[in-house]
């Protein structure tokens, strides 16, 4: 196989910060952006679940559904060999799941490399740009939209692509809910975060082919009808979300061959990227593998269901990181607006603000801003801060926590289901659509549910609940059971909102 080298690291022209669209990324933190605040620690609400994770695999992997007769395993391992493929030191087999993984020969120790393919391996922009036809058609887009077009382009030429034994082990899509229909959208989605994001990437992706499509005539090129298409589109864009590996040091995505068969789990530290020494894609071990073990790859800190479930196809239940977002702001007709906005600002927070919701925790800057956003007495504003959690009056206090409780209550009825009937569906006969919405929409109805238990608890004490006991609860009591260690944030000092008072003075 012919080499190629990788754009290189130094060219602002080729290496992009990875976004799966335009607009915001789905994630906060899956590609590097990072909360106005260092820590989103709170108030603990259940405990993590001591499950084991469960298997998670890119696209399903669908190597033991649409590639899993041993002869197309052959086929796919004997193309390898045939290209000079160097031998590694993991083997692909299926794991007792059912998946097909990678797992060691022999014992290895921390720091080796347990997935080492050459860049002439794997196919990336520079590929793109250099495709007689697709890149008249991506340039100037994204990474991923140049490889999707890629590998339209590949599936078009059949056995005549080079690369056809390995796109053959690519699944015809995801199960990324922008392939589905406009009716499984509006129905399996229903009541989730997700339910007006796909409409939006949908749309984007539609307008995104007609411009292909109208370059495409403009250049007189002969494009297969039936391998482009708005469908066809989608389901190469699902699978490249699912199957492209992002490279760190590199900052482009690449198909990699053997690195997209490694599965995928959120509580280990291995993770992919390229090494420039060794001109190629490298997956190092953190933790000693014996012989046998199967190997994973993270799919990364702080990535939500619903980003999981965008981007792979799957949710994982026991995603500690899993959240949804709620979003504020400030009151637009507000006299005191500009100066809660300037205090906002010098807090690193905008006056429009989105906060993650978890199952087991809780920010507390959404605390101190929802009270900095109902405050109507300007000489209480120097008691906001960011750093701890201050209640303001008990007034305040009470309204914020009953609109944060009313908030999620809203959400929750968007719901057609039940949390319960919701897991009823996850014990039948389902299809795999159906399946995965009905666990993201499990798991956000359970953030919100266990949010609405720690607001009641922590209205308790306002509203002067009796306790079992016959007496009245004793007020604020449980902060110190709810709230575990506060990690100091950065916010706006007191003295900033002290100088501000004083020059209004």
């Amino acid at each position: 196989m012919a080499s190629r080298v990788f754009p290189p690291s130094t060219s602002s022209s080729v290496l992009r910060v990875p976004a799966l669209f335009p607009s915001q990324v789905l994630s906060i933190n899956a590609h590097g952006q990072q909360w106005p605040f260092s820590s989103v620690v709170g108030f603990k609400l259940t405990s993590p679940s001591p499950h084991r994770r469960q298997l998670l695999t890119r696209a399903s992997l669908n190597w033991s559904l649409e590639a899993k007769s041993d002869e197309q395993f052959q086929e796919f391992t004997a193309w390898l060999k045939e290209q000079g493929f160097p031998d590694q030191v993991v083997e692909l087999k299926q794991s007792n799941a059912g998946e097909v993984g990678c797992f060691t020969i022999k014992d290895l120790p921390p720091g080796e490399f347990a997935v080492r393919i050459p860049e002439n391996f794997t196919v990336t922009c520079a590929d793109v740009a250099n495709h007689p036809v697709v890149s008249q058609l991506s340039a100037g887009r994204p990474d991923l939209i140049g490889l999707a077009l890629w590998l339209m382009h590949e599936r078009s030429l059949g056995e005549k692509s080079l690369w056809y034994p390995y796109i053959k082990t690519f699944p015809s899509a995801s199960l990324s809910p922008i392939t589905w229909s406009k009716s499984e959208q509006e129905t399996l989605l229903k009541g989730t975060s997700l339910e007006e994001v796909v409409k939006q990437r949908c749309l984007f992706l539609d307008e995104e082919f007609d411009n292909i499509m109208e370059i495409s005539i403009s250049k007189s090129l002969d494009l297969p009808q039936g391998y482009f298409n708005k469908d066809a589109f989608r389901n190469a864009f699902s699978v490249i979300l699912s199957r492209a590996i992002y490279l760190p040091s590199a900052k482009l995505y690449a198909l990699v061959p053997i690195g997209d068969a490694v599965n995928l789990n959120g509580n280990c530290q291995e993770s992919f990227d390229y090494d420039w020494e060794a001109q190629s894609v490298v997956l190092r071990l953190y933790k000693k593998c014996k012989q046998g073990e199967e190997v994973f790859a993270s799919y990364g800190k702080n990535c939500p269901n619903f980003d999981l479930l965008m981007r792979y196809g799957f949710v994982d239940e026991n995603n500690d990181d899993d959240f949804i977002e709620i979003e504020v702001g400030l009151v637009k007709s507000d006299p005191l607006r500009k100066l809660k906005s300037q205090i906002l600002q010098a807090a690193n927070f905008q006056d429009e603000q989105s906060f993650p919701l978890y199952n087991d925790r809780f920010p507390l800057q959404l605390l101190s801003y929802m009270r900095l956003a109902r405050l109507q007495d300007p000489a209480l504003l120097a008691k906001i801060t960011f750093e701890k959690d201050v209640i303001v009056n008990e007034a305040n206090e009470y309204e914020v926590l009953t609109l944060l409780l009313s908030d999620c209550r809203n959400r929750l009825s968007n719901f057609e289901q039940s949390s319960d009937e919701n897991l009823q569906l996850l014990n039948k006969d389902t299809s795999s659509r159906e399946r995965v919405a009905a666990k993201l929409r499990v798991c956000q109805q359970k953030i919100l549910n266990s949010t609405m238990t720690a607001l009641r608890n922590r209205l308790s004490p306002i509203r002067g609940i009796p306790t079992k006991g016959g007496g009245m609860k004793e007020r604020h009591s449980d902060i110190k059971e709810m709230f575990g260690v506060i990690e100091q944030v950065a916010s706006a000092p007191q003295k900033f909102i002290s100088d501000i008072m004083k020059s209004k003075q």
